[in-house]
């Protein structure tokens, strides 16, 4: 008898994704970039000698003291090792002879750059917010009269915020930042401008700080990587693969927890092949991630987003003692929140089909209808936002819409003209409706092809009026991702000789592998917004701004939308409307 793992996903944009995959392999210990950019810009201030890590390494996602903003803070303006001459005298009751960023204090204070928490107090430990961070750097950087309530308008002046990842940590009131924020916001200062029109890389070889032959070949050889839309990631790779003939959605965050939560338990090539399609080069890293974020969607008041993982093992498939090994089911709980269930063929169907509607909010009823499997690794992603700025209903009228088969057909538009993140070339227009938590929002992409990565120019867009029609849509998509994963390199797994699934079980003799990956999803999109996964959307100073004329984006022809998280750069969903139903 043929052991298998089941890898179902089940995702419903609009309000829900179900992943539910087969795993095998406990304790994984490997790598994955998970915050977009800050791996590789931490990397390239490392060796610029600007950013350091700790004894646990860049530990990105862990959120920064005020001791350590200081500190890089003094670093990027060249003044650290002033600071460390100096010595200044320093008069907080809670900063020790023996502290490590002692003098980085005494000198940023002295120089008016921070000040403590209270008088006798300085909370070096405290986390900083993204407003506080940039009132400091700019201060730096010789900038008078910043405050922490007018940092974000003055970061965005000064160039200093020039992109979306930047502008929504700073934006969001007390949002504190974590390391990877830092370091994203001081990866942009390079090349942002002092107070006297000076280049703050051209401060820092003046003063003997970096060479710039270092910086030529570090961050300009980095961001031509970085602006290259060929160079995709799992998300964009395998978007391409998606049918062509119907409307489809998938959840590339909702893949990627399932897999990586089945990569646990695998090991050797099985392993390696997974990992590498994900794009995960530490799994230890992806799985703090996973916690992370886990915990923080689960907070969110302004929109809806939460994410829920289980284990089921069917205890009828197998004649033995089998269980999920006590190391696998321990790092999927910490990390995943997942419980390990036990079923029998008896209920196997309802408990799993009942675990999914609730965790759907209804939207899937049905996950399996048959209890013919050794286990299931299930994750479900539920997301509810409304749009920051709403579609008025007695705009929304019928429109043609021109499909890919070049059939047309009159449906409901919404249209709506207000101002929002644009961006345009000769090839595609993509713009960005933001939802009303301020960091996350859904893009609209008018593009013929499939061969570039949009996530790579996100950060190129800039605040325009843009009058939009868009059809008011509702899909439900049902994808089986074997063929689509295995073209994309993961093999092994699905080998039922080679996959190595051996750290997942206990008291099993034969070979386990994943015999299918199942992705359900569902998206409603109207007026007030979606059922499925939120976005950014910030607006400032828009009172100031000139009335101009709007620019034209209407999706009366195929076009593609995804959501994403614009903090840490997941995309949560990602679809294509091509034909009118």
């Amino acid at each position: 008898m043929k052991k298998s793992v089941a890898v179902i996903l089940l995702s419903s944009l609009m309000v829900l994704f179900i992943f539910a995959a087969s795993v095998s392999s406990a304790a994984g210990t490997e790598k994955a970039i998970t915050i977009p950019l800050a791996l590789r810009s931490a990397e390239t201030l490392n060796k610029l000698g600007l950013f350091q890590g700790t004894e646990k390494g860049y530990e990105l996602t862990r959120h920064a003291t005020r001791a350590e903003a200081v500190t890089m803070v003094l670093r990027m303006v060249g003044e650290d090792e002033a600071a460390s001459s100096l010595n200044t005298p320093v008069d907080f009751a809670d900063i020790a002879e023996s502290h490590w960023a002692r003098a980085n204090i005494g000198y940023a204070v002295a120089k008016g750059y921070i000040e403590g928490t209270s008088k006798t107090t300085f909370g070096a430990a405290e986390k900083i917010t993204g407003q506080e961070f940039v009132k400091v750097l700019l201060a730096a950087m010789g900038h008078k009269g910043v405050t922490v309530e007018n940092a974000y308008d003055r970061g965005v002046a000064s160039a200093l915020l020039v992109n979306n990842y930047t502008k929504h940590v700073v934006a969001t009131n007390g949002y504190q930042l974590q390391r990877n924020d830092v370091v994203n916001i001081c990866y942009s200062a390079l090349l942002d401008k002092d107070a006297q029109g000076k280049i703050l890389k051209d401060v820092l070889i003046a003063k003997g700080v970096i060479s710039e032959e270092d910086f030529n070949s570090l961050l300009i050889d980095a961001r031509e990587v970085d602006k290259n839309p060929q160079v995709r990631g799992f998300a964009w790779a395998l978007n391409e693969l998606m049918p062509k003939d119907e409307n489809y959605m998938f959840s590339p965050l909702s893949i990627k927890l399932a897999l990586a939560m089945t990569a646990v338990g695998a090991d050797g090539e099985t392993k390696a092949e997974m990992l590498e399609t994900l794009g995960i080069d530490d799994l230890d890293e992806f799985n703090e991630f996973a916690e992370q974020i886990i915990g923080e969607y689960g907070k969110k008041e302004a929109i809806k987003l939460e994410i829920a993982n289980s284990l089921w093992l069917n205890t009828d498939y197998y004649h033995g003692d089998v269980q999920f090994a006590d190391d696998f089911a321990a790092v999927i709980a910490k990390y995943y929140d997942a419980a390990s269930e036990e079923v029998d063929a008896s209920d196997a169907v309802e408990r799993i089909n009942e675990w999914v509607f609730d965790k759907t909010e209804g939207k899937i009823t049905e996950l399996i209808d048959d209890s013919d499997f050794l286990a299931y690794i299930v994750n479900a992603i539920y997301f509810k936002g409304e749009w920051d700025v709403q579609f008025p209903s007695y705009a929304t009228a019928e429109r043609e819409f021109t499909g890919r088969d070049n059939q047309k057909k009159q449906i409901d538009f919404m249209n709506l003209t207000d101002t929002f993140d644009y961006y345009e070339n000769k090839d595609l227009q993509m713009v960005r409706l933001p939802y009303q938590d301020g960091k996350t929002g859904m893009y609209l992409v008018l593009y013929e092809g499939r061969d570039i990565d949009l996530d790579k120019i996100v950060e190129e867009m800039e605040r325009k009026r843009v009058k939009i029609s868009l059809p008011k849509f509702k899909i439900e998509s049902e994808l089986q991702l074997k063929g689509l994963l295995s073209e994309m390199g993961i093999k092994t797994a699905f080998d039922k000789n080679k996959a190595d699934f051996k750290k997942m079980f206990t008291a099993i003799s034969e070979n386990v592998f994943i015999t299918d990956v199942i992705h359900k999803t569902f998206i409603d999109v109207d007026e007030n917004g979606t059922e499925a996964a939120a976005a950014t959307g910030v607006e400032m100073g828009l009172t100031s701004m000139p009335i101009e004329e709007p620019v034209v984006f209407t999706a009366d022809r195929p076009f593609v939308y995804f959501i994403r998280d614009d903090v840490n750069g997941e995309i949560l969903f990602m679809g294509e409307y091509a034909y009118a139903e």
